[in-house]
């Protein structure tokens, strides 16, 4: 069996909080398991959200950046990937939008028109990754199963299912003060991830 390597992308700016404790949580399991990963730490490495006119392919470019050719390599040779973000005014934080936008690009995360039917449909080609995302939401629990837990929604049908194996996504709601309650919680919450992560 292959060693596993997985890739964290983590956006979040601050030394505290919530995804930073998922960060830390999913740290301590893959060292006592000794799992292979390296960490994008987005806010550290600068990382520049903004598209530019040269990669939109939508338009005809296709340029990628040496940086996002790098990233893109790691991901290739990795097991997987474990996404670490907030819920910022009900979606991603900038940075990892542009992530997105920038890194999973048509020729490497999907295409389209294989399907001569369905030319909407896209094909992926990321199909043996496995991806999970660990998320921290202010509001309610209530509010967002009233909401038909939307984030999970768009992460397992419209962003990382689009190119993925398998997405699961895991929130912590009420998201105000971190107090040793709630780090019991986080704790629970990974644990829970990287156990369905590894199967």
């Amino acid at each position: 069996m292959a060693e596993k390597n997985f890739l964290i992308i983590y956006g979040h700016p601050g030394s505290k909080g919530f995804s930073f404790y998922f960060l830390k949580e999913v740290l301590d399991i893959l060292g006592l398991k000794k799992i292979n990963f390296e960490i994008l730490d987005l806010y550290k490495i600068n990382y520049d959200p903004v598209m530019k006119i040269e990669e939109h392919y939508t338009s005809g470019n296709k340029n990628i950046s040496e940086q996002n050719l790098e990233i893109q390599q790691k991901i290739k040779e990795s097991s997987g990937m474990i996404f670490i973000y907030p819920i910022w005014w009900g979606g991603m934080p900038a940075i990892m939008k542009g992530f997105i936008d920038r890194v999973f690009t048509s020729g490497f995360a999907f295409k389209y028109g294989v399907n001569k039917i369905l030319k909407f449909v896209p094909v992926k080609l990321l199909k043996d990754k496995k991806i999970i995302v660990f998320n921290s939401l202010g509001g309610p629990k209530v509010f967002y199963k009233l909401l038909l837990d939307p984030f999970k929604l768009i992460n397992k049908i419209i962003i990382f299912g689009l190119f993925c194996k398998k997405v699961k996504t895991y929130q912590i709601y009420s998201a105000s003060r971190i107090t040793d309650k709630r780090i019991a919680e986080i704790k629970k919450i990974t644990q829970k991830g990287i156990n369905w992560l590894l199967k």
